[in-house]
């Protein structure tokens, strides 16, 4: 599996954009952590993730890269770079709990 970064236009509404998401096959998980973009992981190389993509959000812009451990840099929370840099261990539904659990 890879992890893969989708960015898209307003064009396309993050509640569809998210539908489709959790709708394919292609898509084995994902996580939505900015406006209009969400990392992915799937089994598929980019070309036929793209294609997947391409065919399910009709006239919407979108850029698909794969994220690899040595090109992507940035500031996010340990468990986020986790799900970019080891996408078996994706799986996990205890890999977020902490970002969803309300402050104290």
């Amino acid at each position: 599996m890879k992890s893969y970064l989708l960015t898209y236009t307003q064009a396309g509404a993050p509640a569809h954009v998210q539908y489709v998401l959790s709708d394919t096959q292609a898509v084995e998980t994902w996580v939505a952590p900015f406006p209009y973009a969400a990392i992915l992981i799937s089994k598929l190389n980019i070309q036929d993730l793209a294609a997947v993509l391409r065919d399910r959000l009709p006239g919407i812009w979108f850029m698909v890269t794969e994220l690899k451990r040595d090109t992507v840099q940035g500031w996010l929370p340990g468990n986020l770079w986790e799900y970019v840099n080891d996408p078996q261990h994706a799986w996990s539904q205890n890999l977020f709990a902490e970002l969803a659990a309300p402050s104290p």
